[in-house]
């Protein structure tokens, strides 16, 4: 049976989402260095690219924060109702 955990980064965002951390780190790198060689809408464009690659994973790790948090919310909830029915049972 497959380790769920083996897929998973410490801070619970999937190996896929950390593969485009050196990408969005290194890219803005790349288009400062080249800029002098590339023509001004070029540079434009991998400005705007770099910025949408950001984005894109801001929103991908904000999306894994929301649903983990939602996760801890369902299973506090459910222990709360648990923990009313057990007393609810000793009443009787």
């Amino acid at each position: 049976m497959p380790n769920p955990q083996m897929n998973t980064a410490p801070d619970g965002a999937t190996s896929s989402l950390t593969v485009l951390l050196p990408l969005v780190t290194i890219a803005p790198a790349l288009t400062a260095m080249f800029a002098d060689r590339l023509s001004t809408p070029a540079n434009v464009i991998l400005i705007v690219l770099d910025l949408a690659l950001v984005a894109v994973t801001a929103g991908c790790f904000a999306r894994s924060a929301a649903a983990r948090a939602a996760a801890d919310r369902a299973r506090r909830d459910e222990n709360v109702l648990d923990a009313l029915d057990h007393r609810a049972g000793n009443l009787r």
